[in-house]
């Protein structure tokens, strides 16, 4: 997100004191991430603030935590996890209930600029590897929604292309010290 500034904003309504209508557009200098947890006490959106100054293994820690605090009952997630301003993408587990493949993922207003809904991972025949022959690999869901008053389709495919490029080779996190 970093390379992507477009993907650290968010939006303001206008506020009815203002002189101006129109929203605002905000830049962060942070990379802040929402994500959905399903808990038994309801849908809860968490914010992991300022990812990109954090390494892999604390935004791992830092998930398992939000995850424990959401699932207590009653919830124990507080206001410091879950900010007013929210992340400026939002990530979704639509596999964590039944069998889910893919979604169509749509941003709530106030909640950024983007969203994903990652699926459940499967093993597939994949006839386009192994040299002509095929190969056995796992395949994995995404789908992406972004608010196209501030993102246009072509800059969300290049960053999900961006994007994909960590998930399918996750050591460059650690290599690249992200």
């Amino acid at each position: 997100m970093l390379e992507w500034p477009i993907f650290r904003s968010s939006i303001t309504p206008h506020s009815s004191t203002s002189e101006s209508s129109k929203p605002t557009l905000t830049i962060r200098p942070n990379a802040d991430i929402s994500i959905t947890l399903f808990t038994p006490t309801g849908l809860y959106t968490p914010t992991m603030q300022s990812v990109n100054t954090q390494s892999i293994y604390a935004l791992s820690s830092q998930l398992k935590y939000l995850s424990r605090l959401g699932r207590q009952t009653p919830c124990a997630l507080t206001p410091k996890e879950m900010p007013q301003r929210g992340g400026t993408i939002t990530v979704s587990n639509v596999s964590a209930i039944g069998a889910g493949d893919f979604a169509s993922p749509v941003l709530v207003p106030g909640c950024g600029v983007a969203i994903v809904a990652i699926g459940r991972t499967k093993w597939v025949w994949d006839v386009d590897r192994g040299d002509g022959k095929g190969e056995r690999r796992l395949r994995l869901g995404v789908s992406w929604s972004g608010d196209h008053r501030v993102v246009e389709g072509a800059e969300l495919a290049a960053f999900v292309e961006s994007w994909r490029g960590y998930v399918e080779a996750p050591q460059r996190l650690i290599r690249e010290g992200i």
